[in-house]
């Protein structure tokens, strides 16, 4: 049977007005989209992503769906580039941030397995000399610890701050320091780069020939472009300096009040304040972002102080022209004609105002370099590859079905439904327990939910700092769960 142009076109109205709906009733469904057919899921994620993407602005996402135990549905959405000539496919390279952690911890749970690790033995006793800072941590810090984030070790993976903050064992307190200190215990035991451990260990036996912790730096510009708003980078940026000023400003008043005993103060007076907040700011930035997203920073910084000074310029021209710039009328004044202080404020009012309708804006961040190769972070993958990984974890492999089973089960409680299992996150909801991980890098967003009893898993991955929510939002439509696969 023939459709006429006039039937076929209202039959598109109807399905693009009906698939949204479809869609959200799907996370009120016990089985979500997986009990549709694979191709009724297909045709609503294709319509029902690319429109959400729009609306939150996020330029490119890689999706893999796993029911019955193997891949069902991959497929790539909007962009990966700069210029937006590079469409996104199901192979597409992306910072995946803490998805690594869970392939970490598969790989140290197949050492487990044949006894070359112990979940409860200090992983210090391995090494021939400590990594930790600390004595007592070198003493103390287990696999098990590591792995359920307990180890008391901080997540500022880019200073290597290798002494815990709490004392190891007793609450959950994310790390990704843990990770770098277990990736240097197995590239010890193993006698092997780290890197190269984990591609003979677990992303070669599960055929992740695209995915790597560390890249050759011929692949580094086929990994996509991330975004983030330009607001988050000011922010990075302000905000430190802020505090820091008012640190020094309070300094400044004190010891000029009752050091020299003067109550008058001088802009003068706060200027070694100021020069301080500015270098502390700098070297804050560089430790906890090193070297690229310290150059990323400044240099956007750089161009948003630059264009404020211009646009209060333009602006100050503007109220020449209108002879607004002079003192108000009925103001005696000696000399030259002074500009009015107030218009120079409500200049530069006018244009800080503009710049919030720009502030939003996605701006591109650098790429991380190949040789950068860390276990909290580094891991550059594909959601055709991540599917493959939850393939493996639903199968069993690597670390064996039984190792599998206490990854989920043996967790510490973190509240609301949610805990941390020996490498993944774990949340008890109306489909049971599922195992997850959010990966968050500057520029990409991603999320991986595994439901080993169904046999079933999500991976979306993203190249924008925006879609934070979206990957949620997805992963519930698909599983039949309401979207909270974070940490409370």
């Amino acid at each position: 049977m023939r459709l006429s142009g006039s039937t076929l076109f209202a039959c598109i109205l109807l399905l693009l007005a009906v698939v949204p709906w479809h869609v959200v009733s799907a996370a009120e469904s016990e089985e979500g989209m997986l009990s549709w057919s694979h191709e009724d899921m297909a045709t609503a994620l294709s319509l029902f992503i690319p429109r959400r993407m729009a609306e939150e602005d996020v330029r490119g996402l890689a999706i893999a769906v796993v029911a019955d135990g193997q891949i069902v549905f991959e497929q790539g959405y909007g962009v990966a580039d700069f210029m937006g000539d590079e469409l996104v496919t199901a192979n597409t390279l992306f910072e995946v941030a803490s998805l690594g952690k869970p392939v970490v911890a598969l790989g140290a749970l197949s050492l487990v397995e044949e006894g070359a690790l112990s979940l409860d033995m200090p992983l210090g006793r391995l090494l021939d000399e400590p990594w930790l800072g600390d004595e007592e941590d070198h003493a103390q810090i287990s696999l098990r610890q590591v792995l359920t984030h307990t180890s008391g070790l901080s997540n500022i993976v880019w200073c290597c701050s290798d002494e815990s903050w709490q004392p190891p064992g007793e609450a959950f307190s994310y790390s990704g320091v843990g990770y770098m200190y277990l990736g240097a215990v197995m590239a010890h035991v193993n006698d092997t780069p780290f890197d190269r451990f984990m591609r003979s260990r677990v992303l070669g036996p599960l055929n992740m020939v695209s995915s790597g912790f560390g890249l050759a730096d011929p692949l580094v510009p086929t990994v996509a472009r991330g975004f983030a708003p330009l607001i988050h980078v000011l922010i990075v940026f302000f905000l430190p300096l802020l505090c820091l000023f008012v640190f020094f400003a309070t300094g400044t008043v004190l010891t000029v009040r009752f050091g020299l005993n003067r109550l008058k103060l001088e802009a003068p007076d706060f200027l070694i304040g100021s020069v301080l907040s500015l270098l502390l700011t700098l070297v804050l930035i560089g430790v906890l972002f090193g070297v690229w997203g310290f150059l990323f920073i400044v240099a956007y910084v750089a161009m948003f102080v630059a264009a404020m000074f211009l646009g209060t310029l333009v602006v100050l021209i503007s109220f020449a022209f209108l002879g607004l710039l002079g003192p108000a009328d009925g103001t005696l004044t000696r000399g030259e004609r002074r500009t009015d202080p107030v218009m120079i404020l409500i200049a530069f009012g006018i244009v800080f105002g503009s710049s919030f309708f720009v502030l939003d804006q996605n701006v591109p961040v650098p790429a991380m370099g190949g040789d950068v190769i860390n276990p909290a972070f580094s891991l550059r993958s594909s959601a055709h590859d991540l599917g493959l990984f939850a393939e493996g974890v639903i199968a069993g492999k690597i670390s064996g079905p039984q190792l599998r089973d206490r990854a989920i089960s043996d967790s510490v409680d973190i509240g609301k439904g949610i805990g941390w299992g020996l490498g993944f996150g774990v949340r008890d909801g109306v489909i049971g327990r599922t195992a997850w991980q959010w990966g968050s890098n500057p520029g990409f967003e991603s999320l991986m939910v595994i439901h080993p009893d169904r046999r079933t898993a999500v991976i979306v991955l993203t190249n924008s700092s925006k879609a934070g929510a979206l990957v949620q939002e997805i992963a519930g439509h698909i599983m039949g769960e309401t979207p909270g696969w974070v940490v409370p």
